[in-house]
């Protein structure tokens, strides 16, 4: 008994006390050779009239473009994001539909690495006509018709 009144610690918390203690010095001494790679995001423009830089057409059946294929398989690149360009005032909203789903849903569905970017100045109103088509293309990162929201917070 005495014993126990001139050590606080009882044998049974002092010994893993000692090999946590002991361990922790060992922890420290593991590296790892993995290099750190560099990573990058890269941007695929297209307009209404040329998409061949993002997509391509075989046997009826729409592909990822050759370069935007060399993208998705190289590691030093986080993320490829689809542009528009150009002016895209002459699609209405059935114009609309389709382009989401034979070309932009597609590419997105393809690879992860795929995100939108920019923005689709459709023809004014049309948008509208496709509210479930025009939230898709918020959601995947790209605007509509900026020029006039940016126009609205002038006046």
């Amino acid at each position: 008994m005495k014993l126990k009144k001139i050590v606080p610690y009882s044998i049974k918390r002092v010994i893993p006390m000692l090999g946590l203690a002991g361990a922790s010095m060992f922890i420290g001494g593991c590296e790892k050779n993995e290099e750190i790679v560099p990573t990058r995001d890269v941007e695929i423009t297209f307009t209404s009239a040329h998409g061949e830089d993002l997509f391509y057409d075989e046997n009826g059946v729409r592909y990822p473009s050759k370069k935007a294929q060399e993208y998705i398989k190289d590691p030093t690149i986080r993320t490829i994001y689809i542009v528009p360009k150009e002016t895209w005032c002459n699609m209405f909203a059935d114009d609309i539909t389709a382009i989401r789903k034979v070309t932009l849903e597609k590419m997105l569905n393809y690879s992860p690495k795929f995100r939108g970017k920019g923005d689709f100045d459709f023809a004014v109103g049309e948008a509208s006509k496709v509210p479930a088509d025009s939230l898709w293309y918020v959601q995947n990162g790209w605007t509509i018709n900026k020029r006039f929201t940016e126009q609205q917070k002038q006046h």
